[in-house]
C-alpha cells in the first residue's frame, strides 16, 4: 500500500543524482553494445561459436541498459501515479529476466571454454540448448514476486526492482518475504554461478600452465592462454561488477537503510556492464589481428604473422599478399590439433 508518509531515505536531489547516474551508464551500455554488435557482423565473427557467445551476452547487456533507461522515464511520472506504479513492477520483471538472461549466458561461455580447454571437448553442437535455456529458464522462476505483489520500488534505492521494505503507516519496515526472494531469485543464486565461473577459469589456467612447465606443446600452450586471456574477462568481469551490488543489498538489509555512496556506485558500475564487455571485445579482436608484412608480389600468398594455431582458435586465419590482408573463416574443431 502506498503512503503519504515523508520517510524517503533520499532527499529529491540525492534520488534525481541516483537516477541521472542510473540512466546515463544504462544509455552507455546500449550504445557501446549496439557498436560491439555492429563490429561483430561486418567483420563476419559471428560465423564462429566463441564470438557468438560474447555477442549473447551484449544483447543481454543491451536489454538491461534498455530497461534501466525505461525505469528512468516512468520515473519522470510521481511516483505515487498509477502509471508509475504498475510501469515500475513490470520494469522490474524485465531487468530481473535480463539480468538472467546475461548471467546464464556467462554461465554457458563459460562452461563451453572449460571443456574445451580442459577435456579438449568441443560442444559447438550444444549451442541450441545455449540460447533457449539462456531466453526460457528465467521465465519459470521470475514470475514469483508477482504472486505476493513483491515487484516494484526498491527498498534499498528508488529502483523498480523486487521489494524488500514497506510502509505501515508512517514507518518504513522490513519486508522479510521480498527479503528472501530478492536473495533467493538475485544475489545468492548470481554469487553462487559466478563464484563457479571464477573457479571454473582459475582451473583453466591452472592446467594450461601445467602443460607449460610440462614442456607439452609449450609453443602452442603459450598461443592457447594468450588466446584465452581475452575470453575468459567476461565473467571475471561480470564477477566484479556483479560486487558492488551485492555489497550494498547486504549492507542495507542489515542496517535497514541504503547507503548513498554504495548506491551510486552500484548505479554507475553495474549499469556499465554493456561497455565494459565491448572494449573487452575489442581487446578480444585486437588480440588476433594479424600484423602486415610486405611480401615479394610474385611470391605466392603464405601465412605471415600469425601461427596456425593462434589464429584458428579465434576462427580467423590471416593470408598476406602484398598490402592486402584478407580473413578466411575456419571450423573451430581445427584447434584441437593445437594441443
Amino acid at each position: 500500500n502506498e503512503s503519504n508518509c515523508s520517510n524517503d531515505s533520499f532527499s529529491a536531489s540525492e534520488r534525481n543524482r541516483i537516477l541521472v547516474a542510473t540512466a546515463t551508464s544504462g544509455t552507455c551500455s546500449l550504445l557501446f553494445c549496439t557498436l560491439a554488435v555492429v563490429i561483430l557482423i561486418a567483420l563476419r565473427l559471428y560465423k564462429h561459436l566463441v564470438y557468438r557467445l560474447a555477442m549473447y551476452q551484449m544483447i543481454g547487456a543491451w536489454l538491461q541498459g534498455l530497461s534501466v533507461c525505461l525505469m528512468f522515464m516512468a520515473y519522470g511520472y510521481r511516483s505515487s501515479s498509477l502509471y508509475y506504479r504498475v510501469s515500475c513492477k513490470f520494469i522490474a520483471f524485465f531487468l530481473q529476466y535480463c539480468i538472467w538472461v546475461k548471467l546464464i549466458f556467462t554461465n554457458w561461455l563459460t562452461f563451453h571454454l572449460f571443456c574445451y580447454i580442459v577435456f579438449f571437448k568441443n560442444f559447438k553442437r550444444l549451442e541450441w540448448l545455449y540460447i533457449t535455456s539462456s531466453f526460457v529458464v528465467p521465465l519459470l522462476f521470475n514470475w514469483i514476486p508477482f504472486i505476493h505483489n513483491n515487484y516494484g520500488t526498491s527498498g534499498s534505492g528508488p529502483f523498480c526492482f523486487i521489494r524488500t521494505s514497506r510502509e505501515v503507516g508512517c514507518e518504513t519496515v522490513k519486508y522479510v518475504e521480498g527479503i528472501v526472494e530478492v536473495y533467493v531469485l538475485f544475489y545468492g543464486s548470481a554469487a553462487i554461478f559466478l563464484t563457479l565461473d571464477i573457479m571454473a577459469i582459475v582451473m583453466m589456467f591452472a592446467v594450461l600452465l601445467r602443460r607449460v612447465y610440462k614442456k607439452s606443446n609449450t609453443k602452442a600452450t603459450n598461443k592457447v592462454i594468450k588466446q584465452l586471456l581475452p575470453l575468459s574477462v567476461y565473467p571475471i568481469i561480470y564477477f566484479v561488477l556483479y560486487l558492488t551490488p551485492f555489497i550494498h543489498s547486504v549492507y542495507s538489509t542489515f542496517s535497514g537503510t541504503a547507503n548513498q555512496n554504495l548506491l551510486l556506485a552500484q548505479s554507475v558500475l553495474y549499469n556499465l556492464d554493456g561497455v565494459f564487455v565491448t572494449l573487452a571485445l575489442m581487446l578480444h579482436i585486437g588480440t588476433f589481428k594479424c600484423k602486415k608484412r610486405p611480401t615479394r608480389t610474385n611470391a605466392p600468398p603464405t601465412p605471415q604473422s600469425c601461427d596456425k594455431t593462434y589464429a584458428t582458435f579465434a576462427g580467423v586465419t590471416s593470408y598476406t599478399s602484398g598490402a592486402v590482408t584478407t580473413f578466411s573463416l575456419l571450423r573451430e574443431s581445427v584447434v584441437d590439433d593445437g594441443f
